[in-house]
């Protein structure tokens, strides 16, 4: 028993996995430290509105036993689960939900802190495939996972952190479909299984809601597939069968989460963006924060430690002699180029090749996201480099003329370190004297302590390239050397950022003045806000039914009715409470000042009561139909003669003719939001009338009369109008079935069903083999 104890203890896997939950508490113990004076927040902004807002919300309905389909909450209603960003399928989010406790920002903050541990052993265990020293692969891993790009924005953008996460384990599946050591058959199996790992992994990466992301992992996948396959020997027919396998079962995971986005992106103003909305990324000078970390900011996207770089540098030395070498490490500086190239955007006619030859690319905005690529193969490279310096082989492999001029490259590479070095501490010097005769602080000035810093990381390097050149006592100290300067690097420059602040309340989200009075805390809505001036895109945090949200995706046909006069976009959105900054249209709509408050901009906003709204639901008995334009419908709706609380506008035309003077027997009563997907009420009207709802008209809202079915008509040129008969106490329900989502789920669970079953299969016929 000691023996096994002991041999699991000594295990590389459990020494990695003690040392990456050491480091990986080292970086955030301040975010769960129970001393509150030092405790620290994510900081505000996109963390807290846009995705803890949103996580919010699911936790809420989740924790009721109902899975959130609508959010009723942001931009006057639109589909929740459907919506990519909110990864309401997403199975760790599900883990985190389930977990002990309340939902809260920590929650959010434990999960995403989460994904770097996984990110760390992910990339631990693929770069264990392509090297020996598992040393050299506890490296690489670190300086992906805590290198600039990661420790950047994508901590606060939990999409991105989350989507990339999977990256290493779907070049793990790839690397293992085509390294066959067996014969056909068993090169068959492995190959698909490999192909499904990898699949997953793109399925993961989906429904963990970024999926630019997803397409660029996918892509790198590919290419790194038919460069490794081919050096493997496997036909373009092996290559074919094993991506088409990884990308049906990737895609086929996500169905859940793919097919109702696909129909959700569809009906959204994303579409209306064009090349020059998408095409922004890195500027040429931000390849110095390859050397110079916070040059330009708090963040460094491109810096990988001075070790990273250098390790790197000495590796493409190496690739420049040896051919051997370049087999290895080809594929790499190929990413490394190509994705850089594809970071910079607009500023390089790359991005123009990828934007309209290469399916997917041009749908996206911010390109420098592709720096995620150039992490991760600058990171395979040092990793490689790192494996030659402790194998200390080359010498040996090398013929003797080719020893001698690699020994002198050598040489060169270390005096080249250190005029680096010099080069660096000259800058630095140069730039205080300068600053000393400007009568300026150098302790502050940010580029000295730039300069400053890279020197002595660089520096630190140069000392222990050096010294290890001439230690003979073994791997292991080299290896727990350069990890030091490593932590040391990245964990100083990916923790004194502008992502963490102090928890004090002054950064957490402040309630809007008069939240009490703006909310729906129950989910019963009845009107909607303009939240414009004051809310700011908060609704969904502080449960306030905006016709605002936040979100990249909008309903085009709502986000083109703000299009026309503002009070008529309050009438048929049943506004109810108005923030404005401006002065609002008192000549035009009665209003009652409540209050005053100050917004997230600072900025001094009113908040006002309508004293006549629109109810949520009502009866209307006069129609002009615009038949299939909206254009025309809006335009309708904004001549100010036409009385819109009397007259629908439609793009459809009505099964019946309306009477168009409003009866003395018309009323809707008892209104209730069950739930968000749910919609009751009770209609009595003596002639034919259209029910017109505050309620946007997407696909998967079915509308009943006393448990019959009736169509649903697109009325104000977006919303839904459902066309109801003579009747009394008539009952009447709204409820949301999306069809594209219960299909997209049942393709996910028999897609699982079937990875479960294979996996299965092939343990099973292992172990056969080992009996037989």
């Amino acid at each position: 028993m000691r023996t096994i104890l002991r041999r699991l203890l000594n295990h590389h896997l459990i020494i990695a996995l003690a040392l990456f939950t050491l480091l990986w508490l080292l970086v955030f113990w301040r975010l769960w430290t129970p001393t509150a004076t030092d405790r620290v927040l994510f900081t505000r902004g996109d963390f807290s509105v846009h995705y803890y807002s949103f996580s919010t919300y699911q936790a809420e309905r989740m924790e009721r036993g109902q899975f959130p389909l609508w959010n009723p909450y942001n931009y006057g209603g639109d589909p929740f689960a459907a919506n990519v960003q909110w990864v309401a399928f997403y199975p760790p989010r599900w883990l985190a939900l389930a977990a002990p406790g309340e939902w809260s920002i920590e929650a959010l903050q434990w999960e995403v802190a989460a994904h770097y541990w996984l990110v760390n052993l992910l990339t631990y265990l693929f770069l264990c495939t392509l090297v020996k020293r598992k040393g050299a692969a506890l490296a690489g891993s670190l300086l992906f996972t805590y290198g600039g790009y990661l420790t950047g924005y994508p901590m606060l953008q939990v999409s991105v952190i989350e989507s990339v996460a999977w990256l290493p384990l779907l070049l793990l599946g790839v690397n293992r479909s085509v390294m066959n050591p067996g014969g056909p058959a068993q090169s068959r199996q492995r190959g698909a299984w490999g192909a499904i790992v990898g699949g997953t992994a793109v399925g993961l990466s989906f429904l963990a809601g970024h999926p630019q992301t997803t397409v660029q992992i996918v892509y790198c996948a590919l290419a790194y597939l038919a460069v490794l396959g081919r050096q493997q020997g496997v036909s373009w027919r092996g290559i074919g069968w094993r991506a088409g396998l990884l990308l049906l079962v990737g895609a086929a995971l996500a169905a859940a989460q793919l097919v109702p986005a696909l129909e959700f992106i569809r009906l959204t103003s994303r579409g209306a963006l064009n090349y020059a909305d998408k095409a922004n990324g890195f500027a040429f000078s931000d390849v110095l924060q390859m050397a110079l970390p916070t040059l330009f900011g708090t963040w460094s996207p491109l810096y990988m430690g001075a070790a990273g770089l250098l390790l790197a540098a000495k590796n493409l030395l190496r690739t420049l002699l040896s051919g051997w070498t370049l087999r290895r490490t080809a594929f790499w500086w190929g990413l490394l180029v190509v994705s850089l190239l594809w970071a910079f955007g607009s500023e390089t006619i790359v991005y123009d090749v990828f934007y309209v030859f290469v399916p997917g690319v041009n749908i996206f905005r911010q390109q420098e996201r592709a720096a995620a690529l150039t992490a991760f193969a600058l990171s395979v490279l040092a990793t490689y480099e790192l494996e030659r310096i402790l194998a200390e082989q080359t010498r040996a492999r090398l013929r003797p003329l080719r020893q001698k001029i690699f020994s002198m490259l050598e040489m060169l590479f270390a005096r080249g370190l250190g005029m680096y070095v010099a080069l660096l501490a000259l800058a630095t010097g140069a730039a205080a004297v300068w600053l000393l005769a400007q009568g300026e602080f150098v302790a502050v000035n940010a580029v000295v302590n730039v300069l400053a810093y890279s020197a002595l990381m660089s520096g630190l390097f140069t000392a222990w390239y050096v010294w290890q050149r001439n230690y003979r006592g073994g791997a292991w100290p080299v290896v727990a050397s350069v990890i030091l300067l490593i932590v040391v690097d990245l964990f100083t420059t990916g923790t004194r950022t502008t992502n963490f602040v102090a928890d004090v309340p002054a950064n957490r989200e402040p309630p809007p003045v008069l939240v009490e009075t703006l909310s729906v805390q129950d989910g019963n809505v009845q009107w909607h806000v303009d939240g414009a001036g004051g809310i700011q895109g908060r609704g969904t945090y502080f449960r306030i039914p905006d016709i605002y949200g936040t979100g990249p995706f909008a309903l085009q046909s709502l986000d083109e009715l703000r299009t026309i006069p503002v009070e008529r976009f309050w009438e048929v959105l049943a506004v109810r409470y108005v923030t404005a900054i401006d002065e609002p249209p008192v000549e035009r709509v009665a209003l009652n000042l409540l209050g005053y408050g100050q917004n997230y901009d600072g900025v001094e906003y009113r908040i006002f009561e309508l004293l006549d709204p629109r109810p949520f639901a009502w009866l209307v008995y006069d129609v002009r139909v615009a038949e299939d334009n909206p254009l025309s419908a809006r335009q309708i709706m904004s001549d100010l003669r036409v009385n819109l609380r009397e007259m629908a506008v439609t793009t459809q035309p009505l099964p019946f003719a309306l009477p168009v003077t409003r009866p003395a027997e018309s009323a809707v009563r008892d209104f209730v939001m069950v739930t968000p997907e749910r919609l009751e009420m009770t209609v009595t009207t003596s002639e034919n009338a259209l029910l017109t709802l505050a309620l946007a008209n997407y696909p998967g809202w079915r509308a009943t009369v006393n448990g019959v079915d009736v169509p649903i008509i697109d009325t104000y040129a977006g919303l839904v109008g459902v066309p109801i008969a003579p009747g009394r106490g008539l009952r009447v329900v709204m409820e949301f079935v999306p069809v594209t989502m219960y299909v997209g789920i049942t393709i996910s669970l028999l897609t699982a069903a079937a990875i479960l079953g294979y996996a299965g299969f092939v343990v099973t016929g292992s172990r056969r083999g080992a009996d037989a």
